[in-house]
């Protein structure tokens, strides 16, 4: 069925304003007048529907209350998710057609008369707008995270703030997306509606901050246009007034959001056109990185005039006015990372010039020594000596400094090709998947699609993890790993594991058997490392374990350390295997029960942790495996930090 728009009926039968419930007549024409109305106070009317099954969606009011058949059904964008009859971030309501009561209220607190409508829906046709709505965004949000993580690994490696600054914006931006197409009211903070309403005067002035440093540190304006980073020092301090207004209205202080959502706008459009007016004049001063920057902010507000426009129905609501501003954001995002690029490799060319220009100096200046030497070579004999002493200083240093890049070079190559290299599959299966989602969805059953969103969702899981391994082990390769031994109670370190992991044990049938008595447990090391080992290991023995499986955790204790074991009912491992990353250090890839991917870097990083924790690891297979490890108790008062 095509939907049917119906404008709610917004005459009032009687004006009291009392308080009491008022009376809209139904499927009426004539538009209310907003200075008759009042968002507080609730209001009926009736509709008449066929008597087909269908979805009702009463847009924007922040309370609804459906009667039919003697039925109450509850919805609303100021009700928890917990307390609708359909859990989703519209106001739908699953009805059966025929005569219906609605009770409205619209306490929003940004609520506008004039776009509140009712639609009805057919079945096949809110499915379809919802996995529309999945499938774009989950895209969508794929690339802003894998960008975000991409961009933070080259931070942690180069140090270069303008990295640290991009990353936020992103993940800023990808918040607010989140925000305004419902997934965070879905499924961040489902039972807060009244602070996913206020959430947006928050997010977006956070944002433009970290736009703001991004662009200041990107385009060197301190150094090609001192005069704008003043000013942006000034809209800096600008952002704190939409921030303590969103406070006071969070705070129910006051009602201030429909003010604070002008400032933010007002600000905003300074915001941009300054930054975009910067990025030409750097430009214009020579400064060829801030070209990318100028084309992706181009891009960006492109996209984002366009989604204005679909807002005020200035232009149409189709599936290329609803993702514009998506495309436009990964367009920027793209380009923004290219601009780095350009900008590091800059840095680097500069730096080597400005080396070989002082080291001709350098030698300019020892010719000059030399012919100095002829006519006071008595008098420059120790000066010589002293320079010679110093200029082999130097080079002392040249050649230490030359080593430690080399080394760091040699470290980024090899991160680079173990990403390049394990994230290609894992991104081909996500994007196969999302093909047939996307292209073949209607060819598919219902059981399938099912089956599908399932394995994407298993997919992006794993490439979750795998990104989180890949970033501890690239910390390691450059040492920035402090190890810091604490006191750990064993048995809520595992009891944390085990909570992370439920939906996974749940969905292959998996039990986990805590053998022996493990409380009043405590061991002494690394809390992060160990936290990581255990999830690791619990991680693997699940991958590898196939449904209706086992998994039996325990501890055998001595005098001085404890001896932890991890045993399961899986595949086991080749002996080839165990040899290779016990002894060789060498990580290699595995398919689990269910075709789950790993890298094995996850089991490699345990055996540096536990090795780093004092301990030795050891790995048995035979029907199943079982993976130990070794760690000192706590037998000293001294630490007195508890996990």
């Amino acid at each position: 069925m095509r939907k049917e728009i119906l404008i709610v009926g917004l005459v009032l039968l009687s004006l009291n304003l009392t308080g009491q419930e008022l009376f809209l007549d139904s499927l009426l024409t004539k538009p209310l007048e907003k200075s008759s109305f009042d968002k507080n106070q609730w209001y009926w009317t009736e509709l008449e529907l066929d008597t087909s099954e269908q979805f009702l969606s009463v847009s924007n009011w922040g309370h609804v209350i459906l009667y039919t058949n003697g039925i109450r059904k509850y919805s609303g964008t100021m009700v928890p998710q917990s307390q609708k009859t359909y859990s989703s971030f519209k106001n739908i309501l699953p009805i059966s057609g025929g005569r219906v009561l609605l009770k409205l209220k619209g306490d929003h607190p940004l609520f506008d008369i004039d776009s509140s409508t009712i639609e009805v829906l057919s079945p096949a046709d809110w499915r379809i707008m919802e996995r529309q709505r999945l499938v774009a965004h989950g895209l969508f949000f794929g690339i802003l995270i894998v960008m975000a993580l991409y961009n933070l690994m080259i931070y942690f490696a180069v140090k270069d703030q303008s990295y640290l600054w991009y990353v936020l914006s992103i993940v800023g931006f990808g918040l607010y997306m989140g925000f305004y197409y419902g997934f965070a009211l879905e499924y961040v903070w489902p039972e807060m509606p009244h602070w996913n309403a206020t959430f947006f005067a928050l997010i977006i002035p956070l944002t433009n901050l970290a736009r703001i440093q991004f662009a200041k540190t990107y385009l060197h304006t301190k150094e090609y246009a001192p005069r704008w980073d003043y000013f942006f020092q000034i809209m800096s301090f600008l952002y704190a007034i939409p921030i303590i207004m969103w406070f006071i209205s969070w705070a129910s202080i006051a009602d201030w959001l429909a003010a604070t959502n002008v400032v933010i706008g007002i600000l905003g459009s300074i915001n941009m056109t300054i930054i975009t007016l910067v990025s030409i004049q750097v430009l214009m001063r020579g400064y060829r990185p801030a070209l990318w920057f100028l084309v992706a902010i181009a891009l960006f507000n492109i996209g984002a005039i366009l989604f204005i426009y679909r807002e005020f129905n200035y232009l149409p609501d189709n599936f290329f006015t609803q993702y514009i501003i998506q495309v436009g954001a990964v367009a920027q995002v793209v380009l923004f990372s290219f601009g780095l690029s350009s900008r590091l490799n800059r840095t680097r060319k500069m730096l080597a010039k400005q080396t070989i220009e002082k080291e001709k100096l350098a030698l300019e200046k020892e010719t000059e020594k030399k012919q100095l030497i002829e006519k006071q070579k008595n008098e420059l004999e120790v000066l010589v000596k002293e320079r010679t002493h110093e200029l082999e200083a130097a080079m002392d240093q040249l050649r230490s400094s030359e080593s430690e890049l080399r080394e760091l070079n040699e470290v980024k190559s090899k991160l680079f090709s173990i990403v390049s290299h394990e994230l290609k599959s894992p991104l081909t299966t996500v994007d196969s998947y999302l093909n047939l989602l996307i292209n073949h969805s209607s060819k598919l059953s219902q059981e399938k699609l099912s089956e599908l969103s399932d394995k994407t969702k298993l997919s992006l899981q794993n490439l979750t993890r795998l990104m989180d391994n890949l970033l501890i082990w690239s910390q390691m390769q450059q040492s920035n790993l402090i190890f810091q031994p604490v006191k750990i109670d064993f048995r809520k370190s595992i009891d944390k594991s085990i909570k992370l992991f439920q939906p996974l044990l749940d969905q292959k049938s998996i039990k986990i058997e805590l053998d022996n008595q493990i409380d009043e447990i405590y061991l002494y090391g690394d809390k992060e490392m160990f936290a990581f080992v255990m999830r690791n290991l619990i991680h693997n023995s699940i991958k590898f374990t196939p449904k209706e499986g086992k998994i039996r955790v325990g501890v055998d204790l001595n005098e001085e350390e404890a001896n932890i074991y991890v045993v399961d009912s899986g595949i086991g491992m080749p002996a080839s295997l165990i040899n290779q990353l016990l002894d060789k250090g060498i990580s290699s890839t595995r398919y689990g029960t269910e075709h789950e991917k790993g890298s094995g870097i996850g089991l490699l990083l345990c055996k540096d942790f536990v090795e780093k924790n004092g301990g030795r690891m050891k790995i048995k297979s035979n029907k199943g495996t079982e993976v130990s490890f070794t760690i000192p108790l706590f037998i000293t008062e001294e630490v007195d930090q508890i996990v």
